[in-house]
């Protein structure tokens, strides 16, 4: 099997800042390894074992930590599975997934089935939600409660933003290596405060071949069959995934939509003064 690392070195480099999210956290978990037939799957679960499950999957190589960190406080009231997506920059198997047929649906179920949770709250965040959409596109039953942030699948930003916040600054940080050209970058969806975010993206761009096909567009024929309940948190500045667009199509796609909650003067990857924000919602869609 190839791997994703552009060396050994690149990897442990990554898997250090894994830890490091990790630990930053002050939490009590467990680290649980279970077997796919996609490969080894890392599952971080902290909070209450008597309260209802809550799984998370995270975005686009963003890992089980990072994901948490956002929704730590919830876990004296639910029990929270966070899910590293194997093929990603995560501690499970680095096992490519095809994304146009359905084994993001039959590893994620797999998963699920592991863990011995027949029917759960699910959160998929940002390449996340093309994972649970996958979900309840081929197993539905799996899904009680369905909640997307800042979530691709739905509707794709505008091109022009996308080449000069994006791909311009991308193409001379690769081409200089210089600091300021990834901050160019990252500013258009991270938080320009978080230094650790800052050199996990520069981690990742160096040593990672990455694969950056950006996920099909939901169909309102793939989801007909599901009516449970679902929720949207959408980011008024997301330069991949605009706010308002990600609002009016999710009410075309899904007959069952509950509500769109906006974070307001948000980019894409919400800054840690949202945190509260997110898990008030969280919380008041669960219960």
């Amino acid at each position: 099997m190839g791997t994703i690392y552009k060396s050994k070195k690149a990897k442990n480099a990554l898997m250090k800042l894994y830890e490091e999210k990790l630990e930053s956290l002050h939490i009590e978990y467990l680290e649980v390894d279970v077997d796919t037939q996609f490969g080894r799957t890392r599952v971080i679960q902290t909070g209450n074992p008597n309260g209802e499950p809550i799984v998370l999957f995270h975005g686009f190589n963003a890992g089980a930590p990072l994901t948490l960190e956002a929704i730590k406080d919830l876990r004296d009231l639910y029990s929270l599975f966070a899910i590293d997506t194997v093929g990603q920059v995560t501690k499970s198997e680095e096992t490519t997934m095809n994304t146009k047929d359905n084994s993001y649906a039959i590893w994620a179920d797999e998963v699920l089935e592991k863990l011995n949770i027949g029917k759960g709250n699910i959160i998929g965040i940002s390449y996340g939600a093309f994972i649970v959409q996958k979900l309840i596109t081929h197993k539905p039953e799996r899904v009680e409660k369905c909640i997307f942030v800042v979530p691709s699948g739905i509707v794709n930003g505008n091109i022009w933003d996308s080449i000069i916040k994006l791909t311009i600054p991308l193409l001379r940080f690769k081409i200089t290596k210089k600091d300021k050209h990834l901050r160019a970058f990252t500013n258009a969806f991270a938080p320009e405060e978080d230094q650790f975010l800052f050199q996990l993206l520069k981690s990742l761009m160096l040593g990672v071949k990455l694969d950056t096909k950006i996920p099909t567009l939901l169909k309102r024929r793939d989801i007909a069959h599901f009516d449970q309940p679902v929720y949207v948190i959408a980011a008024s500045d997301d330069v991949f995934f605009p706010g308002k667009k990600v609002a009016e199509k999710s009410k075309l796609l899904f007959s069952n939509l509950r509500e769109v909650h906006f974070l307001d003067g948000s980019k894409h990857m919400p800054s840690k003064n949202s945190y509260t924000e997110i898990q008030l919602k969280i919380k008041e869609w669960v219960n």
